[in-house]
C-alpha cells in the first residue's frame, strides 16, 4: 500500500531561528573552561622565556665597554657562570667576541620570534637562549569577545608556573644584569600575562606574530 503524507510546512521564521540556535550551540563561548586549553597549547609551543641573545657570537667593542650597553653588561655576567667564553678578536684587540660553551649551548633553543629594526621593520629570529619554561596556572580574565579579521577575539590574562628553570635563572648576578628574568622568576603564581587568542574552526586558538 503506498500512502502518500502531507508535506508539513514550516514557517521560515521558525526554521530560521532554529538554525540560529544550532549555530550558537555550536560556537564556544569565552570561559575558563574553553579559553584553558587555548593558553596550554600556547605556552607548551611557546611558554620559553628568553634572553634575546638571537645570533652569535657577540662581539662587544671598546665603545660598548665605555657607555655601558646591555651587551657590555650582560655578557661578562654570562661568561662567570659558564655560559659563554669571551675571545679577542685578531684585527681588534680592543673588543672581544663572545661565543657559546657547551654548557651555554644547552640553554640556545629554537624560538621563533620578531623583534623590530630601523623604521620599526620586523626581524626574524629562529633561536634564543632561554632561562625558563611557563605552564599555566590558571586563567584569571579576558576581555569583551570583539570581531577582528572575520573571527572572534579576546585577550586572556592568566598567571603561570615554572614548568622548567634553569639553576642559573636564579643567580644573584644575572637578576642584575637580567631584571624582567627575575620579576617572571620571581612572579610565578601571582604576576599575570595576557596573550590574545581568536576562534578559528570552532576553537580558541592564539594569535601569534608574524
Amino acid at each position: 500500500m503506498n500512502l502518500k503524507m502531507p508535506a508539513i510546512r514550516i514557517p521560515a521564521a521558525v526554521l530560521s531561528t532554529a538554525l540560529v540556535g544550532v549555530a550558537t550551540a555550536a560556537t564556544p563561548v569565552a570561559s575558563q573552561k574553553t579559553l584553558k586549553p587555548a593558553i596550554q597549547r600556547y605556552l607548551e609551543s611557546n611558554g620559553d622565556f628568553c634572553l634575546g641573545k638571537f645570533d652569535w657570537p657577540i662581539l662587544v667593542s671598546a665603545a660598548d665597554e665605555r657607555n655601558r650597553t646591555r651587551d657590555a653588561i650582560q655578557m661578562p655576567v654570562l661568561e662567570r657562570i659558564g655560559l659563554v667564553a669571551a675571545v679577542t678578536t685578531p684585527d681588534d684587540a680592543e673588543s672581544k667576541s663572545y661565543e657559546l660553551t657547551a654548557e651555554g649551548r644547552k640553554y640556545y633553543l629554537v624560538k621563533k620570534g620578531f623583534t623590530h629594526g630601523p623604521l620599526d621593520t620586523p626581524i626574524a629570529h629562529t633561536r634564543d637562549l632561554c632561562a625558563v619554561r611557563l605552564a599555566l596556572d590558571r586563567v584569571v580574565s579576558w576581555s569583551p569577545v570583539q570581531n577582528v579579521d572575520g573571527h572572534p577575539e579576546t585577550t586572556v590574562k592568566y598567571t603561570y608556573t615554572l614548568a622548567s628553570s634553569a639553576s642559573w635563572a636564579r643567580n644573584a648576578d644575572v637578576d642584575q644584569v637580567f631584571p624582567l628574568l627575575e620579576r617572571i622568576v620571581n612572579g610565578a603564581g601571582q604576576q599575570m600575562l595576557q596573550q590574545r587568542v581568536a576562534l578559528i574552526d570552532g576553537r580558541w586558538t592564539a594569535v601569534l606574530p608574524g
